[in-house]
Protein backbone atom coordinates (compact mmCIF):
# COMPACT_ATOMS: atom_id res chain seq x y z
CA UNK A 1 0.00 0.00 0.00
CA UNK A 2 2.83 2.43 0.44
CA UNK A 3 4.43 1.64 -2.32
CA UNK A 4 1.32 2.38 -4.14
CA UNK A 5 0.69 5.65 -2.29
CA UNK A 6 4.55 6.89 -3.44
CA UNK A 7 4.04 6.38 -6.80
CA UNK A 8 0.84 8.49 -7.43
CA UNK A 9 1.59 10.87 -5.01
CA UNK A 10 3.32 13.48 -7.66
CA UNK A 11 5.13 15.02 -4.98
CA UNK A 12 7.41 11.86 -4.02
CA UNK A 13 8.06 11.27 -8.32
CA UNK A 14 11.83 11.31 -8.90
CA UNK A 15 13.94 8.42 -10.57
CA UNK A 16 10.85 6.30 -10.89
CA UNK A 17 8.77 8.58 -12.62
CA UNK A 18 8.24 8.52 -16.57
CA UNK A 19 9.72 12.20 -16.61
CA UNK A 20 13.18 10.99 -15.52
CA UNK A 21 14.00 10.12 -19.18
CA UNK A 22 13.16 13.92 -20.23
CA UNK A 23 16.31 15.69 -20.52
CA UNK A 24 16.60 19.24 -18.57
CA UNK A 25 16.76 20.68 -21.86
CA UNK A 26 13.77 19.33 -23.36
CA UNK A 27 12.01 19.82 -19.97
CA UNK A 28 12.36 23.63 -20.28
CA UNK A 29 11.23 23.30 -24.37
CA UNK A 30 8.20 21.94 -23.13
CA UNK A 31 7.54 24.38 -20.22
CA UNK A 32 8.22 27.57 -22.65
CA UNK A 33 5.20 26.32 -24.51
CA UNK A 34 2.94 26.21 -21.90
CA UNK A 35 1.24 29.25 -20.75
CA UNK A 36 1.81 31.06 -17.49
CA UNK A 37 -1.07 29.93 -15.51
CA UNK A 38 0.08 26.02 -16.13
CA UNK A 39 3.11 26.32 -14.90
CA UNK A 40 2.91 27.01 -10.92
CA UNK A 41 0.70 23.56 -11.01
CA UNK A 42 4.41 21.49 -12.48
CA UNK A 43 6.36 22.21 -9.45
CA UNK A 44 4.79 19.11 -8.20
CA UNK A 45 5.73 16.71 -11.13
CA UNK A 46 9.32 16.11 -9.51
CA UNK A 47 12.19 17.86 -7.82
CA UNK A 48 13.70 18.43 -10.93
CA UNK A 49 10.61 20.22 -12.94
CA UNK A 50 10.82 22.19 -9.61
CA UNK A 51 14.40 23.43 -9.75
CA UNK A 52 13.95 24.34 -13.40
CA UNK A 53 10.46 26.25 -12.67
CA UNK A 54 11.88 28.31 -9.99
CA UNK A 55 15.42 28.49 -11.93
CA UNK A 56 16.43 32.45 -12.58
CA UNK A 57 17.53 30.47 -16.11
CA UNK A 58 13.47 29.59 -16.82
CA UNK A 59 11.64 32.59 -15.76
CA UNK A 60 14.44 34.70 -17.50
CA UNK A 61 13.86 32.69 -20.69
CA UNK A 62 9.94 32.71 -19.71
CA UNK A 63 10.46 36.82 -19.83
CA UNK A 64 12.43 36.75 -22.95
CA UNK A 65 9.48 35.12 -24.97
CA UNK A 66 7.49 37.10 -23.74
CA UNK A 67 8.91 40.30 -24.18
CA UNK A 68 8.46 39.29 -27.98
CA UNK A 69 4.60 38.83 -26.94
CA UNK A 70 3.35 42.01 -25.25
CA UNK A 71 0.09 42.08 -23.84
CA UNK A 72 -2.70 44.34 -22.46
CA UNK A 73 -4.04 43.74 -19.01
CA UNK A 74 -7.37 44.33 -18.06
CA UNK A 75 -8.62 45.00 -14.91
CA UNK A 76 -12.50 44.93 -13.79
CA UNK A 77 -14.95 44.86 -11.07
CA UNK A 78 -17.85 42.37 -10.75
CA UNK A 79 -19.59 41.12 -8.13
CA UNK A 80 -17.28 42.46 -5.52
CA UNK A 81 -14.51 40.42 -6.93
CA UNK A 82 -11.58 41.41 -8.88
CA UNK A 83 -10.71 39.69 -12.54
CA UNK A 84 -7.72 40.48 -14.22
CA UNK A 85 -7.74 39.35 -17.73
CA UNK A 86 -4.97 39.03 -20.86
CA UNK A 87 -5.38 40.33 -24.01
CA UNK A 88 -2.66 39.91 -27.02
CA UNK A 89 -1.47 43.23 -28.21
CA UNK A 90 -1.82 42.68 -31.77
CA UNK A 91 -5.78 41.85 -31.67
CA UNK A 92 -6.78 45.19 -30.43
CA UNK A 93 -4.28 46.91 -32.61
CA UNK A 94 -5.44 45.22 -35.80
CA UNK A 95 -8.69 45.43 -37.94
CA UNK A 96 -10.40 47.85 -40.08
CA UNK A 97 -11.23 51.69 -38.25
CA UNK A 98 -14.56 49.82 -36.26
CA UNK A 99 -14.05 46.70 -35.74
CA UNK A 100 -14.79 44.30 -32.62
CA UNK A 101 -12.93 41.50 -30.96
CA UNK A 102 -13.96 38.93 -28.52
CA UNK A 103 -12.35 37.93 -25.30
CA UNK A 104 -11.45 34.68 -24.74
CA UNK A 105 -8.70 34.42 -22.49
CA UNK A 106 -9.49 33.31 -19.43
CA UNK A 107 -10.18 35.64 -16.31
CA UNK A 108 -8.57 35.29 -12.63
CA UNK A 109 -11.27 36.00 -9.67
CA UNK A 110 -9.54 37.25 -6.14
CA UNK A 111 -11.20 36.82 -3.43
CA UNK A 112 -10.36 40.47 -1.59
CA UNK A 113 -12.44 43.43 -0.83
CA UNK A 114 -10.46 45.51 -3.35
CA UNK A 115 -11.58 47.81 -6.13
CA UNK A 116 -10.46 47.95 -9.08
CA UNK A 117 -8.78 51.78 -9.36
CA UNK A 118 -6.60 50.73 -6.63
CA UNK A 119 -4.96 48.43 -9.05
CA UNK A 120 -1.44 49.90 -9.62
CA UNK A 121 0.26 49.57 -13.21
CA UNK A 122 2.26 45.99 -14.02
CA UNK A 123 5.88 45.99 -13.60
CA UNK A 124 7.35 43.06 -15.09
CA UNK A 125 4.92 40.50 -14.77
CA UNK A 126 3.15 41.73 -11.67
CA UNK A 127 1.24 44.14 -9.92
CA UNK A 128 0.67 46.01 -6.38
CA UNK A 129 -2.77 47.56 -5.15
CA UNK A 130 -4.24 47.87 -1.46
CA UNK A 131 -6.72 45.93 -0.23
CA UNK A 132 -8.09 47.71 3.36
CA UNK A 133 -5.41 47.79 4.98
CA UNK A 134 -3.28 45.66 3.71
CA UNK A 135 -0.49 45.63 0.59
CA UNK A 136 -1.31 43.14 -1.92
CA UNK A 137 1.43 42.12 -5.11
CA UNK A 138 -0.12 39.81 -7.16
CA UNK A 139 1.09 38.48 -10.53
CA UNK A 140 -2.06 38.70 -12.82
CA UNK A 141 -1.30 35.45 -15.29
CA UNK A 142 -0.75 32.93 -12.45
CA UNK A 143 -3.57 33.82 -10.12
CA UNK A 144 -1.62 34.00 -7.74
CA UNK A 145 -1.06 36.80 -4.57
CA UNK A 146 0.74 37.83 -1.52
CA UNK A 147 -0.45 39.79 0.98
CA UNK A 148 2.42 41.49 2.72
CA UNK A 149 2.62 41.92 6.20
CA UNK A 150 0.64 45.25 8.17
CA UNK A 151 2.80 48.19 7.66
CA UNK A 152 4.29 50.23 10.51
CA UNK A 153 2.02 52.87 10.96
CA UNK A 154 -1.40 53.56 12.36
CA UNK A 155 -2.49 55.98 9.38
CA UNK A 156 -4.77 55.35 7.12
CA UNK A 157 -3.70 57.64 4.09
CA UNK A 158 -1.00 55.13 2.29
CA UNK A 159 0.44 55.79 -1.16
CA UNK A 160 2.30 52.84 -2.74
CA UNK A 161 4.51 51.82 -5.54
CA UNK A 162 5.97 48.51 -6.91
CA UNK A 163 9.25 48.69 -8.83
CA UNK A 164 11.74 46.46 -10.58
CA UNK A 165 15.45 46.15 -10.15
CA UNK A 166 16.51 44.45 -13.05
CA UNK A 167 20.33 44.07 -12.03
CA UNK A 168 19.41 42.27 -8.59
CA UNK A 169 16.09 40.84 -9.85
CA UNK A 170 14.41 42.63 -6.79
CA UNK A 171 10.81 43.78 -7.01
CA UNK A 172 10.24 46.29 -4.15
CA UNK A 173 7.28 47.73 -2.90
CA UNK A 174 7.76 51.37 -2.07
CA UNK A 175 4.84 53.16 0.92
CA UNK A 176 4.27 56.31 2.65
CA UNK A 177 1.64 58.02 4.39
CA UNK A 178 0.26 61.34 4.32
CA UNK A 179 0.32 63.94 6.92
CA UNK A 180 -1.66 66.82 6.73
CA UNK A 181 -1.57 69.76 8.99
CA UNK A 182 -2.68 73.55 8.18
CA UNK A 183 0.54 74.82 6.75
CA UNK A 184 1.54 71.91 4.52
CA UNK A 185 0.81 68.31 2.93
CA UNK A 186 4.11 66.08 2.87
CA UNK A 187 4.73 62.07 2.82
CA UNK A 188 5.91 60.95 5.58
CA UNK A 189 6.95 57.17 7.12
CA UNK A 190 8.24 56.05 3.65
CA UNK A 191 9.15 51.83 3.89
CA UNK A 192 10.30 49.82 1.66
CA UNK A 193 9.48 45.61 1.22
CA UNK A 194 11.40 43.54 -0.88
CA UNK A 195 10.47 40.42 -2.60
CA UNK A 196 12.97 38.38 -4.65
CA UNK A 197 12.34 37.33 -8.60
CA UNK A 198 11.28 34.29 -8.07
CA UNK A 199 14.27 32.41 -8.36
CA UNK A 200 15.61 32.68 -4.66
CA UNK A 201 14.08 32.86 -1.31
CA UNK A 202 14.45 35.51 0.49
CA UNK A 203 15.50 34.83 4.43
CA UNK A 204 12.58 35.08 6.82
CA UNK A 205 14.03 37.79 8.48
CA UNK A 206 14.39 40.00 5.52
CA UNK A 207 10.92 39.60 4.88
CA UNK A 208 9.28 43.09 6.28
CA UNK A 209 8.76 46.80 5.98
CA UNK A 210 11.96 48.75 6.72
CA UNK A 211 11.69 52.26 6.78
CA UNK A 212 13.90 54.38 4.22
CA UNK A 213 14.87 58.31 4.56
CA UNK A 214 13.06 60.54 1.79
CA UNK A 215 15.37 64.08 1.31
CA UNK A 216 12.84 65.20 -1.32
CA UNK A 217 9.66 66.99 0.56
CA UNK A 218 6.71 66.28 -1.82
CA UNK A 219 3.35 64.85 -1.90
CA UNK A 220 2.26 62.30 -4.16
CA UNK A 221 -0.76 63.46 -6.42
CA UNK A 222 -3.73 60.25 -6.25
CA UNK A 223 -5.48 59.54 -9.30
CA UNK A 224 -1.66 59.74 -11.42
CA UNK A 225 -0.21 56.10 -11.30
CA UNK A 226 3.40 55.67 -11.35
CA UNK A 227 6.15 54.78 -14.48
CA UNK A 228 8.44 52.19 -13.57
CA UNK A 229 11.20 52.37 -16.52
CA UNK A 230 14.99 50.80 -16.22
CA UNK A 231 15.14 50.18 -12.06
CA UNK A 232 13.21 53.50 -11.80
CA UNK A 233 9.83 54.72 -10.80
CA UNK A 234 8.31 57.64 -11.94
CA UNK A 235 5.55 59.66 -10.03
CA UNK A 236 3.60 62.63 -10.05
CA UNK A 237 3.70 64.96 -6.65
CA UNK A 238 3.32 68.15 -5.24
CA UNK A 239 6.26 70.18 -4.06
CA UNK A 240 6.01 72.31 -0.57
CA UNK A 241 8.49 74.84 -1.97
CA UNK A 242 7.21 78.02 -2.73
CA UNK A 243 6.70 78.76 -6.55
CA UNK A 244 7.00 74.87 -7.41
CA UNK A 245 3.57 73.45 -6.62
CA UNK A 246 3.87 70.26 -8.76
CA UNK A 247 6.84 68.06 -10.11
CA UNK A 248 7.74 64.30 -10.85
CA UNK A 249 9.43 62.33 -8.23
CA UNK A 250 12.01 59.70 -8.75
CA UNK A 251 12.94 56.68 -6.91
CA UNK A 252 15.93 54.85 -7.35
CA UNK A 253 14.59 51.05 -6.53
CA UNK A 254 18.55 49.54 -6.17
CA UNK A 255 19.66 52.95 -4.32
CA UNK A 256 16.44 53.70 -2.61
CA UNK A 257 17.24 57.30 -3.21
CA UNK A 258 14.12 60.02 -4.04
CA UNK A 259 15.55 62.78 -6.82
CA UNK A 260 13.41 65.15 -7.98
CA UNK A 261 12.44 66.13 -11.78
CA UNK A 262 11.27 69.72 -12.52
CA UNK A 263 8.40 70.05 -14.86
CA UNK A 264 8.98 71.99 -18.20
CA UNK A 265 7.80 75.74 -17.06
CA UNK A 266 4.24 76.06 -17.13
CA UNK A 267 3.09 72.36 -17.17
CA UNK A 268 1.72 71.20 -14.05
CA UNK A 269 0.29 67.98 -12.88
CA UNK A 270 -3.09 67.78 -13.15
CA UNK A 271 -4.90 64.96 -10.33
CA UNK A 272 -7.62 63.83 -12.66
CA UNK A 273 -5.99 64.68 -15.98
CA UNK A 274 -2.39 64.00 -15.89
CA UNK A 275 -0.73 60.44 -17.49
CA UNK A 276 3.23 59.11 -17.36
CA UNK A 277 3.87 56.83 -19.57
CA UNK A 278 6.98 55.08 -21.63
CA UNK A 279 7.09 56.61 -24.36
CA UNK A 280 10.11 54.44 -26.67
CA UNK A 281 11.37 53.75 -22.95
CA UNK A 282 11.56 57.52 -21.95
CA UNK A 283 9.30 59.04 -19.34
CA UNK A 284 6.45 60.75 -20.93
CA UNK A 285 3.77 63.79 -19.19
CA UNK A 286 0.28 64.35 -20.93
CA UNK A 287 -2.45 66.90 -19.54
CA UNK A 288 -6.20 66.71 -20.45
CA UNK A 289 -6.23 63.83 -23.18
CA UNK A 290 -10.11 62.79 -23.26
CA UNK A 291 -10.63 65.06 -26.55
CA UNK A 292 -7.93 63.53 -28.98
CA UNK A 293 -5.98 66.69 -28.95
CA UNK A 294 -2.94 67.29 -26.73
CA UNK A 295 0.85 68.16 -25.64
CA UNK A 296 2.83 65.53 -24.82
CA UNK A 297 6.10 66.38 -22.84
CA UNK A 298 9.17 63.64 -23.34
CA UNK A 299 12.00 63.29 -20.98
CA UNK A 300 14.98 63.00 -22.94
CA UNK A 301 17.32 63.10 -20.40
CA UNK A 302 16.93 62.37 -16.59
CA UNK A 303 20.22 63.63 -16.09
CA UNK A 304 20.50 67.35 -17.19
CA UNK A 305 16.19 67.36 -16.81
CA UNK A 306 15.59 68.56 -20.70
CA UNK A 307 12.13 67.96 -22.13
CA UNK A 308 10.83 68.22 -25.84
CA UNK A 309 7.05 68.62 -26.47
CA UNK A 310 4.71 67.00 -28.86
CA UNK A 311 1.58 67.43 -30.53
CA UNK A 312 -0.89 64.71 -31.15
CA UNK A 313 -4.20 65.10 -33.01
CA UNK A 314 -6.11 61.95 -33.20
CA UNK A 315 -8.23 61.93 -36.95
CA UNK A 316 -12.11 61.63 -36.47
CA UNK A 317 -11.94 61.70 -32.78
CA UNK A 318 -15.18 62.74 -33.06
CA UNK A 319 -17.17 60.65 -35.12
CA UNK A 320 -14.91 57.20 -33.19
CA UNK A 321 -15.78 58.29 -29.92
CA UNK A 322 -19.13 59.09 -30.47
CA UNK A 323 -21.62 60.94 -28.25
CA UNK A 324 -22.03 59.73 -25.31
CA UNK A 325 -18.70 57.79 -24.69
CA UNK A 326 -15.96 59.10 -22.96
CA UNK A 327 -11.68 57.85 -23.74
CA UNK A 328 -8.94 58.54 -22.40
CA UNK A 329 -5.04 58.38 -23.17
CA UNK A 330 -3.45 55.36 -21.62
CA UNK A 331 -0.04 55.18 -22.79
CA UNK A 332 2.15 54.32 -26.07
CA UNK A 333 2.37 50.88 -26.73
CA UNK A 334 6.06 49.01 -27.99
CA UNK A 335 5.05 49.12 -31.96
CA UNK A 336 4.71 53.13 -31.51
CA UNK A 337 0.87 53.45 -31.34
CA UNK A 338 -0.91 55.14 -28.71
CA UNK A 339 -4.03 54.12 -26.93
CA UNK A 340 -7.26 55.27 -25.57
CA UNK A 341 -9.51 53.28 -23.58
CA UNK A 342 -13.02 53.76 -22.45
CA UNK A 343 -13.80 55.81 -18.93
CA UNK A 344 -17.87 56.35 -19.48
CA UNK A 345 -19.43 54.19 -22.01
CA UNK A 346 -22.51 52.39 -23.08
CA UNK A 347 -22.21 49.11 -24.69
CA UNK A 348 -19.30 47.12 -25.27
CA UNK A 349 -16.01 48.59 -23.55
CA UNK A 350 -14.09 49.80 -26.45
CA UNK A 351 -10.27 50.97 -27.38
CA UNK A 352 -8.73 53.08 -29.72
CA UNK A 353 -5.64 52.86 -31.48
CA UNK A 354 -4.08 55.66 -33.26
CA UNK A 355 -0.93 55.17 -35.49
CA UNK A 356 1.34 58.32 -36.01
CA UNK A 357 3.33 57.02 -38.63
CA UNK A 358 0.16 56.45 -40.72
CA UNK A 359 -2.18 58.96 -39.15
CA UNK A 360 -4.92 56.35 -38.75
CA UNK A 361 -6.54 55.99 -35.97
CA UNK A 362 -9.35 52.97 -35.45
CA UNK A 363 -11.47 51.96 -32.77
CA UNK A 364 -12.24 48.15 -31.58
CA UNK A 365 -14.45 47.02 -29.06
CA UNK A 366 -14.32 44.47 -26.73
CA UNK A 367 -16.80 41.88 -26.73
CA UNK A 368 -17.39 38.60 -24.00
CA UNK A 369 -16.39 40.83 -21.03
CA UNK A 370 -20.41 40.58 -19.65
CA UNK A 371 -22.28 43.40 -19.05
CA UNK A 372 -22.33 44.17 -15.31
CA UNK A 373 -18.38 45.94 -15.18
CA UNK A 374 -17.15 48.53 -13.41
CA UNK A 375 -14.19 50.53 -12.88
CA UNK A 376 -12.44 48.78 -15.90
CA UNK A 377 -8.94 49.61 -16.25
CA UNK A 378 -6.61 48.73 -19.06
CA UNK A 379 -2.42 48.86 -18.78
CA UNK A 380 -0.05 48.13 -21.85
CA UNK A 381 2.78 46.47 -22.79
CA UNK A 382 2.32 43.49 -19.79
CA UNK A 383 4.42 40.84 -20.07
CA UNK A 384 3.94 37.48 -18.55
CA UNK A 385 6.38 35.91 -15.76
CA UNK A 386 6.00 32.76 -14.37
CA UNK A 387 7.18 33.87 -10.71
CA UNK A 388 5.63 31.91 -7.90
CA UNK A 389 4.45 34.00 -5.27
Amino acid sequence: MKRVKKENDPQKRDDGSSFSSLSEDLIIKILLQLPTKSIPKLVVVSKLWSSIIRSKQFIDLYLKLSLTRPCFLLSFHRDSIQFFQIKPSQSLEAGSPSSSYTCTTSSYPLNLDTLSYNVYPPVCGLICFQNLDKVVVSNPSTGQFLVLPKLNTRRKGISRFLGYDPVKDEYKVLCMTVLQTSRKVVSEEHQVFTLGGGAEKKEKEEATWRMIKCKVPHCPVPKVKELCSNGLVYYGAWSNNKGKRSLIVCFDVTLEEFTRVKLPDGVEIVRFGSVLVNYHSKVALANHTDFGKFDMWVLGDVVKQEWSKISVVVPSWNDLVGRRDYFSFRGVVSSGKFIFASVYWRGPFSVISYDPKEDIAKRVEIEGLGDTLRSVRLYLDHVERPIIL
